[in-house]
This record gives structure tokens, sequence and C-alpha cells, in this order.
């Protein structure tokens, strides 16, 4: 049985490349669809791009205590607030749970433990002020510097 998380929700962010990526993936999915014209290629065409939107729905985060709880695909992982060392604004394109390709942060950890790797973990939430606030409100000693610099 998983534990069910409270606290304050942020969506990812959804921006234009998030829109970009939809569009981009309606026209691939329909290019086969107008030369072919069976019903079979616009049953595939529509269940993949469902799946995309209920899986780009399914990525949220939930700042409950004193845990950061990130959602993929409706899945909560929680992080230790006490254990983030640095957030810093980042483009990076890597795999991560972000819509949002522009407007993303890098969250790292003081001991490699959390996520077996020293990797950051890449998010984009709304309202990315309000949400590394309160961050801090729990954890004070987290390295902001990178992102008051960049404002």
């Amino acid at each position: 049985m998983s534990k069910k998380f409270g606290g304050t929700r942020y969506n990812s962010r959804w921006d234009g490349s998030t829109w970009m990526i939809l569009a981009l993936v309606a026209v691939i999915c329909i290019i086969p669809c107008v030369g072919d014209g069976g019903i079979v290629p616009v049953i595939i065409c529509v269940a993949a791009l469902a799946f995309i939107i209920v899986t780009l729905c399914g990525i949220y985060y939930r700042i409950d205590g004193e845990h950061l709880v990130i959602y993929q695909f409706f899945i909560p992982t929680a992080f230790p607030i006490s254990k983030i060392k640095e957030i810093r604004p980042t483009r990076s394109v890597l795999s991560a749970p972000a819509t949002s390709l522009t407007h993303r942060i890098a969250i790292t950890f003081t001991d490699r433990k959390v996520l077996k790797s020293v990797m950051p973990i890449i998010i984009s939430p709304v309202r990315q002020s309000e949400f590394i606030g309160q961050l801090l409100a729990v954890n004070h000693r987290i390295d902001i510097s990178r992102i008051r610099n960049k404002c």
C-alpha cells in the first residue's frame, strides 16, 4: 500500500515547448492517416496522443512537510528536503519529470544515496519562486545563489 501525500501541489509548467511537442506528435500521427485513409491508423494516433497527454498530466510535485514528492505517471517518489544542497536554473534537455524544456530547475542533493546518482533531478514547477521559498522554509541551507543571479 502506497502512502498518500498531502501538502502543497505544484503542477509541472506547460509552456510553448510543451505545446510544440504535442503538436509535433499530432503532425507525425496525422501523416500516416492521410496516406492510408483507414481507421486503424487513426485509432493508433488518437491512442498515442492520449497516452502522451495523460503522461504529461501525471507529472507534478508536492511539498509535504519534510519531503519533496515528485509524481511521474501519477506515481510518487519522496525526497528529503533536508538533503537538498542546491537549486539552480538549467536548460538541460535531459529526460526529467518536467513538461517544460525552458523553465527548468536542477536540484542537487548533499547525499549521493538520495538519487543513487551524482546527477541532479530536473523539474519545472509552476510558481517557481513560491516553490523555492517553501523549500527554503524547511531547509534554509539550500544554495540558491545562481537563481538570484539570474533574476
